[in-house]
């Protein structure tokens, strides 16, 4: 199927706060929506494909730790961020947020 409606796009509760819209996920790569509440979080994971988003509107702080260093950064609206491969990485929502998040899951 090459065309997504949007009515065919599922919504899940990822996390208290956190809700994904699926909006695309072929072979290779998964494309998601996902608006956050202010004060909600995704604790810290990680995963074997690499991972970019944008932040759509809002404000937010990332955690990436790798090689027992942590980076600190704060993204907002318009600005986008890279999380490698195998990188552990939490999010805390500073103001309510709306991102889109696409993995490279080919493996």
């Amino acid at each position: 199927m090459l065309k997504i409606n949007k009515d065919d796009q599922p919504e899940v509760e990822m996390f208290e706060g956190v809700v994904r819209h699926t909006l695309a996920c072929g072979k290779d790569v998964l494309m998601a929506r996902f608006e956050y509440k202010a004060g909600s979080a995704v604790p810290a994971h990680k995963h074997s494909y690499e991972q970019v988003t944008t932040i759509l509107q809002g404000k937010q702080k990332i955690i990436i730790k790798h090689n027992g260093e942590n980076e600190e950064i704060i993204v907002a609206t318009g600005d986008s961020y890279i999380v490698p491969s195998n990188f552990q990485h939490e999010q805390i929502t500073l103001e309510a947020s709306v991102t889109i998040d696409a993995w490279s899951i080919a493996p």
